[in-house]
């Protein structure tokens, strides 16, 4: 049986900005995560329900389903509810969006490395397998 220590934890990222979705996807790469990276919100629900990832990161902001919309569709569905999702963007009222969808965080973009670090500690080490 594999300890959490070993266990690539999914993550995926939902943001329509490639290059967001590069260095994104390069740094959990780094930090030992398994990225999944997706470029809109249509297709990210059929990918959080067939995947169950550990943690979810999204944009607010995307062509076709915001955000705000797909938050709230992950957490209404009793599949994917317990799924974290932490949204990012430049938008000055991030905190109130987050909590009108139901988001478990923020991130006020453009954020640090050491911000990401942090919260991707704090939202993934609560799950014990």
């Amino acid at each position: 049986m594999q300890t959490a220590s070993l266990i690539k934890r999914m993550i995926v990222v939902i943001d329509d900005d490639e290059d967001m979705l590069s260095m994104m996807q390069q740094m959990l790469q780094r930090e030992g995560y398994h990225p999944i990276i997706c470029p809109n919100g249509k297709s990210a629900m059929e990918i959080i329900t067939q995947r169950q990832p550990d943690l979810v990161l999204m944009d607010i902001h995307m062509i076709g389903l915001n955000g705000g919309d797909l938050c709230k569709e992950v957490k209404t569905n009793p599949d994917t509810a317990h799924i974290p999702i932490v949204m990012f963007s430049a938008n000055e009222n991030i905190q109130e969006l987050m909590k009108d969808c139901g988001a478990d965080g923020y991130l006020n973009k453009p954020f640090e490395l050491g911000k990401l670090q942090m919260l991707f500690k704090n939202h993934l080490e609560e799950f014990v397998f």
